[in-house]
């Protein structure tokens, strides 16, 4: 398979897991749950307490910080995140979850668990880890090859 193949099936799969998730999440049921929005919900919900910021959304989702400001704002105009001056350093806001978040939250686990149930249909624990590892492995290539220049 030469590369342009991998990157074909990666764009593929890319599109595809949008038209599952169009279809079969409850995203159909409540127009809030958009884009990259649950995701980030999910991570601050399971950050255990652990202070949450900006720059966390940042490094674990792999965005700009751009990217992650305008996630962020959205889902603090639409009143499912508030920002919070940090403890150490006001200049850092805290992300913490609202009570209209905390509602949804067990709809957004069913989502992933239902989509990572798909998605790895037919899989072993062996060869889910070995994906695993191919995946980051890809990550860190592209990361690489973005902070050379």
């Amino acid at each position: 398979m030469s590369q342009n193949q991998v990157v074909h099936a990666l764009h593929v799969l890319n599109h595809t897991t949008r038209r599952y998730l169009d279809k079969f999440s409850h995203k159909k049921e409540n127009d809030e749950l958009l884009g990259t929005g649950p995701w980030v919900l999910h991570f601050i919900a399971a950050s255990g307490g652990h202070p949450v910021y900006l720059r966390d959304v940042e490094k674990h989702f792999g965005i700009s910080r751009s990217s992650a400001s305008k996630t962020v704002d959205l889902l603090v105009r639409r009143g499912f995140v508030q920002r919070h001056a940090g403890d150490t350093d006001a200049r850092l806001r805290r992300l913490t979850l609202t009570p209209k978040a905390e509602a949804l939250l067990e709809t957004i686990r069913e989502d992933r668990t239902a989509y990572e149930s798909a998605l790895l249909k037919g899989f072993t624990a062996n060869e889910i880890q070995t994906v695993l590892g191919y995946l980051n492995r890809m990550k860190e290539n592209l990361n690489n090859e973005i902070e050379k220049n």
